[in-house]
């Protein structure tokens, strides 16, 4: 059976990738669906990096800024829901811009969380059809059965959470250990 894993940047990393602008409203990254509006190009974001430290291939969780490479080897392992939208990174250390990245929209939520393997708050009801309580997790598992043969989405009960299979991270260490991606992925399944 696949396992699934939390895609996110390096918990380590010294630096985040923070948008400069502030996105036009009603445009949010973390809903799962498609961003109709019309967005700055590119998406400006500063960070900590340097051109002696230059950043790694993800640099935000919030709005996800992922390096050209990364979408690449994404697309590569079968992923074909990302709504990109093209980005320069600046260093508020030296100046460096890098433009190689975009900020990425995953587009599809799925309510995959397993409940009785989990621990977690109810954040807030939601209104409408099948619609699944806002929560927050402190142990999060995914029911594999309900995630089915997805390859990258966000969690529907915790939007901000970003799930990849273990099929598409099986790819990404072939290319590079997750350490190089600037990745931190943990197993939920």
């Amino acid at each position: 059976m696949n396992k699934f894993h939390q895609f996110q940047k390096d918990i380590f990393s010294k630096h985040v990738a923070e948008i400069v602008l502030p996105l036009p409203d009603g445009v949010m990254f973390s809903t799962g669906a498609v961003i109709h509006k019309a967005l700055p190009v590119p998406l400006i974001f500063e960070t900590g990096y340097s051109m002696q430290e230059p950043p790694t291939a993800i640099l935000s969780n919030r709005i996800p800024v992922l390096s050209d490479a990364l979408i690449k080897a994404l697309q590569e392992a079968g992923v074909s829901n990302l709504q990109c939208f093209p980005a320069e990174v600046s260093s508020s250390v030296d100046g460096t811009v890098w433009k190689n990245y975009q900020a990425v929209n995953v587009i599809g939520l799925i309510a995959c969380a397993d409940l009785e393997k989990s621990k977690y708050i109810i954040i807030a009801d939601r209104c409408g059809e099948g619609a699944v309580p806002l929560m927050g997790f402190k142990k999060l598992k995914v029911d594999p059965v309900r995630a089915r043969d997805q390859l990258f989405f966000r969690l529907a009960e915790e939007p901000s959470t970003i799930i990849v299979s273990g099929r598409v991270v099986e790819y990404l260490r072939t290319l590079k250990s997750t350490r190089e991606w600037g990745l931190t992925l943990d197993e939920k399944s």
